[in-house]
C-alpha cells in the first residue's frame, strides 16, 4: 500500500443530489391503462424545501395553477412544475373502453420487481390467462392474479398483452409498450489532470445520475488502480482526493458504483494517469534558410528544439501527418536537426516534429515545404501540316513543358509581339485555337515562366495562303489569253481575204530560227521529186508572253505567209492548245487568171498553226 493512501480524503458528495432539483409526477393507482370512468390521482413530488403552494400543472395543452395532488379522468400528457425547480418528465394517461386490458406500472427500472395484471372491465373472475411478450407466450396462470417478475433488466422491455376467458367469452387485450429504464448510467471517472506533475494534488470523481423517480436510492462507490482497490470497502462519497501524487502512482484508474438495495453494479471507463517529473515544453521548429519555398537542388535544414525537459528526449519527425516517424532519435540534447543536403521534389510536403521524454509528448507547428522545379525548354507545336495553312483554317497553337512547377505562365509570340497569355494553374500545357488570315503568316515562338525560371521555345515559320486570290489570277490569265486569240483570228481572216483577191501571196520575212531555201537553189543537181505536202512548224514567241505562235511552211511552194491567227480550241481537245486553219493556192497555176476555188478544193490543202495558252 502506497504512502499517499493514508492521506486520502473522501469528500462526501451526494452523487444523486442534482436529481432533487427536478420534480416528478406520481400516478395513483400506479397502473396504465385504466378503464374509462375511473379516476387517477397525480402527485407532484419534489424537494421538501419547495413551497407546494406555488405549483403548476400542464394538461390539455396548457399550464394551469392547481392543487397538489390533482385528480383527473381524462387521458393525455401531464407535467408539473414548482417554483425554483425544473419541469417534470411527462406522464401519459390512457383511459380504455375495452373489455380486457393489461396493466403495467408507469415506471419500471432495472432491479425492480415487475408487476403485470390482466383485468376485465367489471372485475369478473377470469380463467386461463396467458401473458404474451413480443407475440410469444411467456407465462400462463389459471385464474385472476398479479404476475410478479423480480429483478428485471433491459431484456424485459417489449410489447405485452394478455388473453383471458370468462364464463362465456375469450378476450384479448391491446398491446402495451413496456420500457425497463436504467436505474443509473455507467459512471464516468473524471480527474483534475491525467498527467500530473510529481507532488501535486489530484482529485478523482465517480459521476453518475439517479432518475427523479428513484432519487431516494442509495449508491456506494469504490476506486481502483491497475485492478487493485485503492480504498478498502465501499464508500458513500463519489469523490476521492489524493493530496500528493508521485510517479510510481502512475497507472490505469477506474471506479464502480452500486445500488445498496438492488443488485445493480456498474463500472466506469478506464483512465490512464501518468505522473511526470518535469515535462518537455516550449517546442520550436525552425527552418534554415528561413523560407518554405526552395528550388530543387538547394540545401535545407529543419531544427526541432524544446525549452525544458528532463531525461532522454526522443525526437520524431513526421511528414504529411503520418503516424510513423520519418526519422527518430533519442538523446539527452534538447535539439535535433533534419538536413537535406540536396533537396528533391519527393521531399516536398508538410513537416512536424514531436518531443517525448516518456512523460509527455508535445508537437511542434506544421511547416509546409514546397520544392519548385524550374521549367524546361517549352515545345511549340502548330496543327498546320508542313507549317502551311489556308485562310479560314482553325489552327491549334500549343506550348508545353516536360518539367516545371505550377502555376506556369505561357506567352505566345508572333513576329516578336505577345499575341496570347495563358496561366496554367495545374497543367504543363497551354493551347488556344485561331482562325488564320494572311496576316498571321510569320514566325512564332512561346515562353514558359513559373516565377523561378523562364524558357523560350524554338521559332516556327507559318505560311498562310489565300485560295481566293489564286483563283482570280488563273481566271484573269485565261481571259487575257482568250482575248488575244480572238484578235489573232480576226487578223488571219483579213489576210486570207486579201490573198484571194490579189491571187498572189504575201510573204513575210523568213524566220531566223529555221531558214528554208528553194529546192532549185539548194546546190543539188538532181531535181527533187514531188512529194505529198507536209506541214512544217516553227515556234516563235511574240511580245505577248501568254501566247506562243507557229510559222507554217509548205514543201511545194516554199515559205507560207505568216500572220497573227485567232485560236479556237476544238472539241474534245486539250484546252491548253489552240488550232487555226490556214488556206493556200498552188504555185503551178499556169493560167494566171483568178480561178474560182470551190469549197472542196480549199479543204484539200490545210496547214495548222499551234497556239499554246497558259
Amino acid at each position: 500500500m502506497l504512502l499517499w493512501i493514508s492521506l486520502l480524503i473522501l469528500v462526501s458528495v451526494d452523487g444523486q443530489a442534482p436529481a432533487a432539483k427536478k420534480v416528478v409526477v406520481i400516478p395513483s393507482p400506479p397502473w396504465t391503462p385504466v378503464f374509462k370512468g375511473e379516476k387517477v390521482t397525480l402527485t407532484c413530488n419534489g424537494s421538501h424545501l419547495l413551497d407546494p403552494k406555488q405549483l403548476w400543472w400542464f394538461y390539455e395543452k396548457g399550464w394551469q395553477k392547481s392543487s397538489n395532488p390533482l385528480e383527473v379522468t381524462k387521458g393525455g400528457e401531464y407535467r408539473c412544475e414548482m417554483e425554483y425547480s425544473s419541469i417534470s418528465d411527462p406522464v401519459y394517461l390512457v383511459f380504455s373502453n375495452n373489455v380486457l386490458i393489461l396493466q403495467t406500472p408507469y415506471y419500471v427500472f432495472e432491479g425492480d420487481k415487475l408487476l403485470l395484471r390482466c383485468r376485465e372491465r367489471n372485475d369478473i373472475k377470469l380463467t386461463r390467462i396467458s401473458y404474451f411478450k413480443d407475440k410469444k407466450v411467456f407465462h400462463y396462470v389459471s385464474e385472476n392474479s398479479v404476475l410478479s417478475i423480480p429483478d428485471v433488466n433491459s431484456d424485459y422491455s417489449g410489447l405485452y398483452y394478455c388473453k383471458a376467458k370468462n364464463k362465456q367469452h375469450q378476450y384479448t387485450s391491446e398491446e402495451v409498450k413496456l420500457q425497463v429504464q436504467e436505474l443509473f448510467p455507467p459512471p464516468k471517472l473524471k480527474t483534475t489532470t491525467s498527467q500530473p506533475t510529481e507532488g501535486t494534488p489530484v482529485t478523482l470523481s465517480c459521476e453518475t445520475q439517479l432518475p427523479p423517480q428513484r432519487s431516494d436510492t442509495k449508491l456506494h462507490f469504490s476506486f481502483f488502480r491497475d485492478d487493485r482497490v485503492i480504498v478498502s470497502d465501499w464508500k458513500e462519497s463519489q469523490v476521492l482526493q489524493i493530496p500528493a501524487i508521485w510517479r510510481e502512482d502512475s497507472g490505469s484508474y477506474w471506479c464502480e458504483a452500486k445500488a445498496v438495495t438492488q443488485n445493480i453494479q456498474k463500472q466506469s471507463n478506464h483512465m490512464k494517469i501518468s505522473v511526470k517529473r518535469i515535462p518537455v515544453s516550449g517546442i520550436l521548429l525552425e527552418i534554415q534558410p528561413p523560407k518554405t519555398q526552395v528550388i530543387e537542388g538547394e540545401k535545407l535544414v529543419l531544427t526541432c528544439s524544446v525549452a525544458k525537459g528532463t531525461g532522454n528526449i526522443t525526437f520524431c519527425w513526421h511528414k504529411n501527418a503520418t503516424k510513423d516517424c520519418l526519422r527518430k532519435k533519442t538523446q539527452s540534447s534538447l535539439k535535433e536537426e533534419l538536413m537535406f543536403s540536396t533537396i528533391k521534389k519527393s521531399d516536398e510536403g508538410s513537416y512536424q516534429c514531436a518531443a517525448d521524454n516518456n512523460i509527455s509528448t508535445i508537437f511542434s507547428r506544421t511547416v509546409v515545404i514546397s520544392v519548385m522545379i524550374p521549367v524546361s525548354h517549352p515545345l511549340l507545336t502548330l496543327s498546320a501540316v508542313g507549317m502551311q495553312a489556308a485562310v479560314g483554317e482553325v489552327l491549334e497553337f500549343r506550348c508545353e513543358v516536360l518539367e516545371g512547377s505550377a502555376p506556369i505562365f505561357y506567352q505566345f509570340y508572333h513576329k516578336g509581339l505577345v499575341v496570347k497569355t495563358i496561366l496554367a494553374l495545374f497543367g504543363d500545357v497551354a493551347s488556344f485555337n485561331l482562325s488564320v488570315t494572311t496576316e498571321h503568316s510569320g514566325n512564332y515562338y512561346c515562353e514558359a515562366n513559373n516565377s523561378f525560371s523562364s524558357q523560350f521555345s524554338e521559332m516556327l515559320e507559318l505560311s498562310i495562303s489565300d485560295p481566293a486570290e489564286r483563283s482570280l489570277l488563273i481566271i484573269g490569265g485565261t481571259v487575257a489569253s482568250l482575248s488575244i486569240s480572238g484578235l489573232a483570228a480576226v487578223a488571219l481572216l483579213v489576210y486570207f481575204k486579201l490573198k484571194r483577191k490579189s491571187g498572189g501571196s504575201l510573204v513575210p520575212e523568213l524566220s531566223r530560227d529555221q531558214p528554208i531555201t528553194d529546192p532549185q537553189e539548194s546546190g543539188h543537181s538532181k531535181s527533187i521529186p514531188p512529194v505529198e505536202q507536209q506541214p512544217i512548224y516553227d515556234n516563235v514567241t511574240p511580245f505577248v508572253e501568254d501566247v506562243v505562235y507557229s510559222e507554217v511552211w509548205d514543201m511545194n511552194q516554199g515559205k507560207i505567209n505568216r500572220e497573227d491567227t485567232s485560236e479556237t480550241p476544238p472539241e474534245d481537245k486539250d484546252d491548253s492548245v489552240m488550232y487555226s486553219e490556214v488556206k493556200t493556192y498552188s504555185p503551178d497555176d499556169s493560167t494566171g487568171k483568178d480561178r474560182a476555188m470551190d469549197k472542196n478544193h480549199e479543204d484539200d490543202i490545210e496547214n495548222y498553226e499551234n497556239v499554246l495558252t497558259l
